[in-house]
């Protein structure tokens, strides 16, 4: 009589986790989409369109990090803001950054970043129109401004990522849409006023290289 073969069920591996590197260099790079709040005359006539952020960071101790990082971010008034006006507000800034990395997850597969940077922020306003002759808007303004700003990193290599990023910028200028003459298009409260601020939200990119640690 033959017998039963017992066949074995099969057993997944458990794969390791990956181990904890932290690399000299990390340029990082986000797309993200700025939206105007808390300024109500900020939110009542801008709609982000862009925010593009590329940094490059240097790793001092165990995750903690310093670095440099540049903006480029556009907000324009669109046709459902202030009909018949077709205008823009470029943001360029150069920041310091201090941040730190953390791994996270059973395999150290991702990596939660938290940062702040602190800067200097030059603002156009570009097509700025008026009513009537003689009147002089602002074209643009320098101001200080800071940014914290968290990511998280899903490693696809174990030197570079792609994620989430969420910030928040804080410009140190009250945005006052009389300046621009813009109650001659569209009605404004002098009280709705305030700093000028954004939350931006998109997708983050990071990469690692150079002399590296591990633990």
């Amino acid at each position: 009589m033959a017998q039963d073969s017992i066949v074995s069920p099969e057993i997944s591996p458990i794969l390791p986790p990956h181990q904890k590197k932290y690399y000299l260099f990390s340029p990082r790079l986000s797309v993200l989409v700025p939206h105007p709040t808390d300024n109500a005359s900020f939110k009542k006539t801008f709609t982000g369109l862009y925010e593009l952020n590329a940094g490059m960071n240097v790793m001092l101790y165990k995750g903690i990090y310093a670095g440099i990082t540049l903006k480029n971010a556009e907000l324009t008034i669109t046709p459902n803001k202030i009909p018949n006006y077709d205008a823009s507000m470029q943001i360029y800034s150069f920041a310091l950054k201090a941040g730190s990395d953390f791994y996270v997850g059973e395999r150290n597969n991702m990596i939660f970043s938290a940062a702040l940077s602190v800067g200097q922020n030059n603002t156009i306003f570009e097509s700025i129109k008026t009513k009537l002759p003689g009147e002089h808007p602002i074209t643009g303004f320098k101001s200080a401004y800071a940014e914290p700003e968290i990511s998280l990193y899903f490693l696809i290599e174990e030197n570079f990522g792609i994620g989430a990023t969420v910030s928040y910028s804080i410009i140190q200028h009250n945005f006052d849409p009389y300046q621009l003459y813009l109650n001659e298009w569209a009605p404004y409260d002098r009280s709705n006023t305030g700093l000028t601020q954004c939350f931006s939200f998109g997708f983050g990119f990071y990469y690692g290289f150079s002399k590296r640690i591990v633990r």
